[in-house]
C-alpha cells in the first residue's frame, strides 16, 4: 500500500506527460514530438566513446588519490528509460574500489547491467581491462551466434558460465599501459 502511494506522487503516468508537456521538459517534449531520425549501433558508440574514457580517467584519478594499488573500477552499463518515455537511454557508472569485485557479485546484484572490469595499478603506471560481462539476456544472444562477436567477449562470458573468469589471468599487451 505505501509503495502504490509511493509510486503516484513519484511516477507520472505518459499519459499525463502528453496533456502537461511541463511535467517533462518543454525541450524534451519538443524533441519526442518530432519523428526520431535512426541511429546506428557504430554511430551510437562512436558518440559515447570519448566521454566513456574521460570518465574513465576520472575515476583512474580518483582510485589513484584514494587507494593503494593495486585498485578496481567497475563501470557499469544499463539501459533506462527516462520519465516514463524516452528509451535505452545507456547510462554509465564508475565505481572505484580497493578490492576486486567477482563477477558472480556483479551479475546477481545488477542483473541488467553490463560489467566493464578494470584493473589499475599506479605504480607499475598500467590499466588493464580483466573483462567485460554483457548481462545475461545479451551473453545469451551473444553465445548463439558467437560468430558475429569479438572472440575475446566470446572467452569472458563462456569462463563465466563456467565459474572460471574470476581466476583468470589478464593478458597484458603495450594498449594496457596508462
Amino acid at each position: 500500500m505505501v509503495i502504490k502511494h509511493l509510486q503516484s506522487q513519484l511516477i507520472t503516468p505518459k499519459s499525463k506527460i502528453k496533456k502537461n508537456p511541463a511535467k517533462l521538459g518543454q525541450a524534451v517534449y519538443d524533441i519526442l514530438s518530432k519523428e526520431q531520425a535512426t541511429q546506428t549501433v557504430e554511430e551510437t558508440v562512436e558518440a559515447m566513446t570519448p566521454m566513456y574514457f574521460e570518465q574513465l580517467m576520472l575515476a583512474v584519478d580518483k582510485g589513484c588519490k584514494d587507494f593503494v594499488a593495486p585498485f578496481y573500477i567497475v563501470v557499469q552499463r544499463k539501459k533506462e528509460t527516462i520519465g516514463g518515455a524516452i528509451c535505452n537511454v545507456l547510462k554509465h557508472r564508475y565505481i572505484t574500489r580497493q578490492t576486486k569485485p567477482y563477477a558472480n557479485f556483479l551479475r546477481h546484484e545488477w542483473p541488467n547491467a553490463d560489467h566493464d572490469l578494470y584493473e589499475v595499478d599506479n605504480d607499475k603506471g598500467t590499466m588493464t581491462l580483466l573483462y567485460t560481462l554483457p548481462n545475461a539476456q545479451d551473453s545469451k544472444t551473444i553465445l548463439k551466434n558467437s560468430d558475429c562477436y569479438d572472440p575475446k567477449l566470446v572467452e569472458w562470458i563462456v569462463a563465466y558460465n563456467r565459474g572460471t573468469l574470476d581466476t583468470q589471468k589478464p593478458e597484458l599487451d603495450k594498449t594496457s599501459m596508462l
